[in-house]
């Protein structure tokens, strides 16, 4: 099913002398690509606190929230990525969340390569777990609303245009 869904560059990539910065962007960027995914935007910013809050809502009563938080009120580069089951699929590239479960698990995913096992919330990247969390991250980071594809590929939405045309 073709979805929406939204990515994180985190500030532990970010703040990386820009050379060395750039090469992992762009390698990100290319696995991406490289597994038929498309970056349907792309913006470098600065997260705010309250945006950060918001994100990890979901884990405001642990004791690491505000290390968390701090953390990631920094620079990011965020993106909307659209694919076919996008969200599963850049979870897969991503590889799991600790970073040495993804050097053992996954060897090539993104937070294996380039995250630090030191710091946990220094895994790189950060992606949608589910189509709803998508829109509402979006939502929050993009300040735009969108809706996830309501058709199953891209030949069925092509049906359907097509169909809703001859009846005009």
């Amino acid at each position: 099913m073709l979805e929406f869904t939204y990515v994180m560059i985190k500030p532990d990539i970010m703040n990386k002398e820009e050379n060395e910065k750039n090469r992992i962007i762009e390698d990100i960027i290319n696995t991406y690509n490289d597994n038929g995914l498309d970056i349907i935007t792309m913006d470098e910013a600065v997260a705010t606190y309250e945006q950060v809050s918001k994100h990890y809502e979901h884990l405001k009563d642990k004791p690491f929230f505000n290390d968390l938080a701090s953390f990631m009120s920094d620079k990011i580069l965020k993106m909307i990525v659209f694919g076919e089951d996008a969200v599963k699929k850049v979870r897969d590239i991503n590889g799991p969340t600790n970073v040495l479960k993804a050097r053992e698990e996954s060897p090539n995913s993104i937070r294996a390569k380039y995250g630090n096992p030191d710091f946990g919330p220094a895994n790189a990247v950060h992606a949608s777990d589910s189509k709803e969390s998508a829109i509402n991250e979006i939502y929050n980071f993009y300040n735009i609303k969108i809706n996830q594809p309501k058709y199953a590929n891209d030949q069925e939405l092509r049906v359907k245009q097509i169909v809703s045309h001859k009846h005009k």
